[in-house]
């Protein structure tokens, strides 16, 4: 470690970094960016750039008060520094904070630097904006910002990249360091993990897949083979290693843990409470009595309770401050290790929380990676057993090592965080060790030339699944009882003779080839939109395809803008509006079909972006019901409560008309983005002026009589072509509850009115529970859609 940093404690590869950050403020820029993988130490170039800049004015804005609290416990852990003496000029605060402060305090901000934490975040429209402000407002700031995934929103239609060096972002061609995961391992910065998961719920698989065979013909070969192999599998199912299993095997009685909770829970199954007594049960059967298990919980909701928690596992301590950092601690936890935080020495993680986003992903693997902790010393401790011992402690772990494995291989391997996978997420794990492999490639071809050094053996992580062997037997079965391509095409001939063409809906099901039958057996309607996207039309099957009139292009990106409006105009005949989800996909305008070649919803709101109300296009869409502004819901609640904030410093009060549209807050603009109007007449409803919320809008003028706003509620009925006194007296309905159910079916994307009715959906018990439908909104939009109301 360079005795220049020293007293922060930068690891080499932060030095190098820093070193960077340095150079090119001192060549003159104004922001400077770096992506870091998680885990990797970020934080400390964060650090160090404050500790050399103790004379300037420094705001550290973080994304949560738990990372706030991370830092200075950093700080406050590290026998060199002290955070009033080396920092005295560093202040704190989070992205949400900002909103709360209007522009005078904005511009009186007394700042010389801004540090950034995890700048993705910037990407929110008022987070940005406040930002922004801040650099606009004090010029000659500076600007550092560390993230380890630039990208905010992936995969969503407000996917940004706040790096992208074609677009104009803040932190655009501003990166002057990138170090991956695979950076890390190869510089021996973090360990490979040990890995373990599991298939689960194999028994189920099994009973489908016999009642299928058990419809065949039973003197037939293949019925008899079948059933040998499922009756194998059922067997060994019995004896196959659970989840159970797999954890008691893998978790240190001694060792310390994070368990990552789903988010959305459902009471018996999933939530935390469920989760810790399943888990408790695990560890009780490892042979630990109760009171050589702490457990922690961490949320949310949880305000200083939640830290309380945090510090004592962060410390090894009860809450009662008790020292047991030679008991089996776990810290189960919903979103409050996923960004920034992190505790020292743990032994690994247990993902139970099953995720798409390979953000959240690493986020969590990062917990269990982390560069912080006393590696070094347990590698010491390890260096006095001898090579036997080792062994010995591998196999009483369930860790793969041969006889022959060298002593500092199983020292690493004794060492290496264990990553529990409960929910099948190891595609991403195989995604990175693939990764892995390439970039080591890459250096070893580049020969002498790469001055790097690689400091791990080899790439293979070890990875082991459960019941990979029982998975692979059933989906033998499974793939054989499969129609095959020549069978499926004879279905399809027929219903080329029958109807003259291979239009075909998605959601076709038949029995005879060319009549629909909700029971059919035969999807044909699946098949050929998968031959349409998988088969070449040059090859034989292709070929094939074609004499029975098949149509290679795909409809959703060969339609003109034209023959995509006939179908919104379609759905708008159907529906009465436009107000169609994003993720709606139709095969005739306006039926939703989950496998549907035309995405509908996707172009309506790339419409609404991108085409101008005044253009051709625009009125034509108007025509028909289009609504140009965005949905107030993209926005959260903070959000759009700034934008109320500004109104009421500009106008002195929040007397908002229903219609009322901004984009800056204050001035009405009728194609503005934000419904502010709306937004408050639904507070009014929805909110309790004794709630926190309701407090934070009394102070900024809200008026909670809702008998004022009665003309703003039958002014919406019209707007939505709806007859406020037929409506009233035929639900036998207050306007406060008419209110609530507009709101509840425009908010959820569930058509308003239906033939010129307002849509019949029937709200649970009474108006109190819709009142409070924001906490159960879940349940009752999923008890719709059982109902086939939705």
């Amino acid at each position: 470690m360079n005795n220049l940093y020293d007293a922060v404690g930068l690891y080499n590869h932060n030095i190098l970094s820093y070193e960077e950050i340095k150079k090119s403020f001192e060549k003159g820029s104004d922001v400077v960016g770096i992506v870091h993988a998680t885990g990797t130490g970020k934080t400390y170039n964060a650090l160090q750039l404050a500790y050399d800049n103790k004379d300037k004015k420094i705001i550290y804005i973080v994304p949560s008060n738990g990372i706030i609290e991370h830092i200075k416990k950093v700080i406050e852990d590290n026998s060199k520094l002290d955070i009033k003496r080396d920092f005295p000029n560093l202040t704190f605060r989070t992205y949400q904070s900002l909103i709360n402060m209007n522009h005078d305090e904005i511009e009186s901000l007394d700042v010389d630097m801004l540090i950034l934490d995890e700048f993705h975040h910037i990407g929110a429209p008022v987070w940005g904006a406040r930002v922004n402000k801040i650099i606009e407002t004090h010029p000659s700031t500076k600007v550092f910002g560390m993230t380890a995934y630039t990208v905010r929103d992936r995969g969503t239609s407000y996917e940004r990249d706040m790096a992208n060096h074609e677009g104009n972002e803040l932190f655009s061609n501003k990166i002057v360091s990138r170090y991956d995961l695979c950076d890390a391992m190869i510089d021996g910065v973090i360990p490979k993990p040990i890995y373990k998961s599991a298939y689960i719920n194999l028994l189920g698989v099994e009973s489908k897949l016999e009642e299928k065979v058990l419809k065949m013909n039973s003197s037939s070969k293949e019925y008899h083979e079948y059933m040998a192999i499922l009756s194998d599998v059922k067997k060994r199912i019995q004896e196959a290693p659970s989840i159970s299993d797999i954890v008691k095997r893998n978790i240190k009685p001694n060792g310390k843990y994070i368990y990552f909770c789903p988010p959305a829970s459902e009471d018996g199954v999933n939530d935390m409470e469920t989760i810790i007594n399943e888990a408790k049960k695990w560890f009780l059967e490892m042979g630990l009595a109760e009171e050589d298990i702490i457990f922690y919980q961490t949320t949310s909701e949880m305000g200083e309770k939640g830290r309380l928690n945090r510090d004592a596992f962060y410390k090894d301590q009860t809450l009662d401050v008790e020292k047991v950092d030679n008991k089996l601690r776990v810290m189960f936890a919903i979103n409050q290790y996923n960004e920034g935080i992190h505790a020292p020495n743990v032994d690994g993680v247990i993902m139970g929380r099953g995720t798409a986003s390979d953000i959240v992903y690493f986020e969590q693997l990062g917990r269990a990676l982390s560069v912080r902790g006393d590696t070094k010393k347990k590698f010491l401790e390890y260096e006095k057993y001898s090579r036997e011992e080792l062994l010995q402690l591998c196999k009483e772990r369930d860790i793969k090592v041969l006889e022959n494995t060298e002593k500092e291989e199983l020292i690493e391997k004794l060492i290496a965080p264990i990553i529990i996978d409960l929910t099948n997420n190891f595609e991403f794990i195989r995604e990175l060790e693939n990764n892995l492999r390439d970039r080591i490639k890459q250096i070893q071809i580049s020969g002498p030339s790469e001055s790097r050094e690689i400091k791990i053996r080899d790439a293979s992580f070890d990875v082991e699944i459960e019941n990979q062997d029982l998975f692979e037997m059933l989906r033998y079965v499974k793939d054989r009882l499969t129609i095959t391509w020549e069978e499926m095409y004879s279905y399809a001939k027929l219903y080329y003779e029958h109807h003259g063409n291979l239009e075909i809906p998605a959601r076709f099901k038949t029995i005879n080839g060319y009549d629909y039958d909700e029971n059919g057996n035969i999807n044909l309607g699946i098949w050929i939109a998968t031959q349409r996207r998988n088969t070449l039309p040059e090859s034989e099957r292709g070929q094939l395809l074609f004499q029975i009139g098949m149509r290679f292009e795909n409809k959703k990106s060969t339609l003109s803008w034209e023959e995509m409006y006939s179908y919104a105009k379609l759905y708008y005949e159907h529906h009465g509006n436009l107000e169609i989800p994003k993720k709606f996909k139709t095969n005739n305008g306006y039926d939703y079909d989950e496998n549907g070649i035309i995405n509908l919803g996707s172009w309506i709101f790339n419409q609404r972006r991108n085409t101008s109300p005044e253009s051709e296009r625009g009125q034509l869409l108007l025509q028909i019901g289009m609504r140009f502004e965005n949905k107030i819901s993209r926005l959260s609640w903070e959000e759009m409560y700034s934008y109320a904030k500004l109104y009421y410093e500009h106008h002195g009060n929040l007397e908002i008309p229903t219609r009322f549209k901004t984009n800056n807050g204050y001035d009405y603009d009728e194609n503005g983005i934000i419904n502010l109007g709306r937004w408050i007449c639904h507070q009014r409803m929805i909110i309790s002026p004794e709630s926190e919320r309701g407090q934070l809008l009394s102070k900024i003028g809200m008026i909670w009589d809702i008998r004022k706003n009665k003309d703003e509620i039958i002014e919406l009925c019209n707007e939505y072509g709806i007859d406020y006194q037929s409506e009233k007296s035929v639900l036998n309905k207050s306007y406060l509850e008419l209110y609530v159910k507009i709101m509840f079916l425009r908010d959820n994307n569930i058509p308003i009115v239906l033939n010129g009715k307002l849509h019949e959906i029937f709200f649970m018990s009474d108006l109190n529970m819709q009142v409070k439908y924001q906490v159960s909104i879940e349940n009752l939009i999923e008890k719709y859609k059982k109902e086939k109301i939705v």
